[in-house]
């Protein structure tokens, strides 16, 4: 809001830009940081000089020479000072302790002034580093969110601190909480979608800390003459201090709050949640000790996403397992029938489905619960007229998708479908299904906002000034996570060659007497048992096979090969915005290009998803991380019409080692491949050798 102060004598009129909170003082400079344009109301009381002369004083005579000399070098050419400045300044007759940071928001330079806490530096950061050590050592997620809430209480003092996870519609859920003295629980509350909108989500990316002390205070205004003033814009939105909106603070205290705390729990590809910080009654919050509560989540996140990959690898071994009798199962020929009903139990388990069903030739074999043989007639029919990619097709609410409306379901509101590529002219599928699972949500804010959820009755509110708005969810089943999602098309890509090896042995026995008929099936095995049908270079099976034949020959011959293991970096980031027949046309791309540039002695091929394998033989360690180097640049380079973004890879190299089996040869290559990205991506990595080997990019 922008308003202007007529002066009956004709001098300038002072305009008011926008509001701060009152913990703090305001500057906004030019673009060398040597001159004022605008300046908090507030100032007064620091520099003891006027508002007009402050509006018209250079940068020097409000922060000192001195200072305004160093914040003007330590400025230039970067988007915000390296760390903050601490000096102490005389007020009237005494002296104040203030910390000084600066950011740049396009040609201007924005500084905030607070003063500093009473709390020593080394108590400080001695407490700190406990309550790392704490986090640190958590083994779980709980209680890693305990420790976290635990400790973020302790150095700020707020009443109550809780994390909010959200969900895939924004809602948020109060997963951990600490509270001391007679403060309400929020813990397993709900807060809608509308709590956290994409403009404030936004806001986290220019400053990731929300502290206001006193949600009742009073704003200062942030001052500046006409000709100063410019356009209307927004150059608090990344300050610490800028004030909360009349609806902000309705809403705290709507729950009762005089300062709040806000951190997100992020990674770099996702925004995970939220610290949150309630006190009762104002609280002043040193920027130390903000930033100490800031550092305790960063710390926090990176544990939290190191638990979750831990148990994603955790999970990935199973379906590996799995995966692994059924390879074996393969050699002894099973029909698809007892596949299903050998291994059904324990798809089960894997994917916390109800039932399973395998369409085969047109066949189905069903495990557990599923919907009645015309839904599932249905529903594949659907399926071959309506998804034609490659990825799967899912949902937790089958009532609201045209795919499956319509259907006698029984009962069954999840589905996972996997198509299963024999050859070009038709499809097979793995069918996963998931039962209702009934909720009941507790909203922290009447429930208007917090609906619009399909199958859901209205909230209905609960008696108390504290309690929640009650809403049960029906109509859903839990949903399909990405990594169960990815374990189903490998253990799909399995079944569908069994199912395959199986048929075409059928095949054999009764058509023994008719050789043509026999030569065309054989010619079917061949390339379905060595070649993927949607890049065309071998698949996982042959390409086992190449190794188990290289490891043989290196343990007899002593005769040294690589193999390096890569994939394209955000490929999910294709599929989502420009479609899987994109991603499939990108994959093609790079299994051709790539397969194009190796010796004739070397092989490629695809180990599952955007994952491929190059078999290099006879070769060193050097020859090994050239040939992954050579192959990154080589990726780089791979243009795809109509996708504007470029392809890049993350390589793990892994050289033979007497003893290796295939397994742990591949482990080796995936460890240094995950380590590629965990550096960053578009690199290559040697696997973790010893105290020689290090990353190579």
């Amino acid at each position: 809001m922008t308003s202007s102060s007529p002066d009956s004598a004709g001098r300038p009129a002072i305009r008011t830009i926008g509001r701060i909170q009152p913990c703090g003082w305001l500057l906004v400079l030019d673009a060398e940081a040597s001159s004022v344009l605008q300046a908090s109301a507030n100032l007064p009381e620091l520099t003891g000089l006027p508002m007009s002369q402050v509006l018209r004083a250079r940068p020097a005579e409000l922060l000192g020479r001195r200072l305004a000399i160093r914040l003007k070098q330590e400025i230039k050419g970067r988007s915000r000072l390296p760390a903050p400045l601490a000096i102490t300044r005389r007020v009237g007759e005494g002296s104040m302790k203030v910390q000084v940071n600066a950011h740049r928001r396009g040609d201007r330079v924005i500084v905030e002034i607070e003063p500093l806490g009473p709390m020593g530096q080394r108590r400080l950061m001695a407490l700190v580093n406990e309550w790392l050590r704490r986090i640190g050592e958590a083994e779980s997620r709980d209680r890693l969110l305990d420790t976290l809430v635990e400790g973020v209480a302790q150095l700020t003092g707020h009443d109550r601190v809780l994390v909010c996870r959200f969900d895939a519609d924004w809602h948020g859920k109060v997963v951990a909480e600490h509270r001391h003295g007679p403060v309400a629980s929020l813990l397993g509350q709900h807060f809608p979608a509308s709590d956290f909108p994409a403009q404030a989500r936004s806001l986290i990316e220019q400053n990731p800390v929300r502290s206001v002390p006193d949600v009742q205070a009073r704003p200062v205004e942030v001052l500046a003459y006409q000709e100063n003033s410019g356009a209307m814009r927004d150059d608090l939105a990344a300050c610490v201090l800028r004030a909360p909106s009349p609806e902000q603070v309705s809403y705290q205290e709507h729950l009762g709050v005089g300062a709040m705390l806000s951190i997100p729990i992020q990674s770099q590809q996702e925004l995970w949640g939220l610290l949150i910080g309630h006190a009762m009654a104002p609280v002043p919050l040193a920027p130390a000790i903000r930033e100490a509560a800031r550092a305790l989540v960063q710390m926090a996140a990176q544990r939290l996403f190191l638990l979750r990959a831990r148990q994603e690898a955790r999970y990935l071994q199973r379906v590996q397992d799995s995966r692994d009798l059924l390879t074996r199962a393969r050699r002894r020929l099973p029909s698809p029938e007892s596949l299903v009903q050998r291994h059904g139990a324990e798809w089960l388990a894997l994917f916390r489905a109800q039932g399973v069903t395998l369409v085969h030739h047109g066949q189905l074999v069903s495990f557990g619960q599923v919907p009645s043989l015309e839904a599932l007639d249905t529903l594949v029919s659907r399926l071959e007229a309506q998804h034609t990619h490659e990825g799967p097709w899912y949902t937790a609410n089958a009532e609201m998708q045209a795919m499956t409306q319509g259907l006698a379901l029984d009962g069954i509101c999840g589905v996972l479908a996997i198509p299963l590529r024999l050859n070009t002219q038709r499809r097979d599928w793995l069918l996963l299904f998931r039962p209702e699972q009934v909720e009941t949500l507790y909203w922290a804010v009447p429930g208007a906002a917090a609906g619009d959820r399909s199958g859901s009755a209205p909230a209905q509110p609960l008696p108390g000034r504290h309690s929640a708005w009650r809403e049960e969810v029906s109509g859903r089943s839990i949903a399909w996570e990405r990594i169960e999602r990815l374990a189903a098309m490998d253990l799909g890509e399995d079944l569908a060659l069994a199912a395959s090896v199986h048929e075409i042995e059928r095949l054999n026995a009764r058509l023994h007497q008719e050789q043509q008929a026999l030569a065309d099936a054989n010619r079917r095995l061949e390339q379905l048992a060595h070649f993927d049908s949607l890049t065309g270079v071998w698949n996982r099976y042959r390409i086992e096979q190449a190794i188990d034949v290289e490891l043989a020959a290196a343990e007899r011959y002593g005769r040294s090969f690589a193999l390096l293991l890569f994939d394209a970096d955000h490929f999910k980031r294709i599929n989502d915005r420009f479609g899987h027949e994109m991603g499939d046309r990108v994959l093609r791309e790079l299994a051709r290009r790539v397969g194009q540039s190796l010796r004739g002695c070397d092989h490629l091929g695809r180990w599952g998803g955007e994952e491929f394998v190059v078999l290099a033989t006879e070769t060193d360690r050097e020859a090994a991380v050239g040939l992954g180097e050579r192959l990154r640049r080589l990726i780089a380079e791979v243009a795809v019409e109509g996708l504007p973004l470029s392809i890049t890879a993350s390589i793990g190299v892994a050289l033979w080692q007497p003893g290796d089996s295939r397994k742990t040869l591949v482990k080796r290559a995936d460890q240094a491949m995950y380590r590629a990205k965990t550096l960053g991506r578009d690199r290559v990595c040697l696997e973790d050798g010893g105290a020689d080997a290090s990353p190579v990019t």
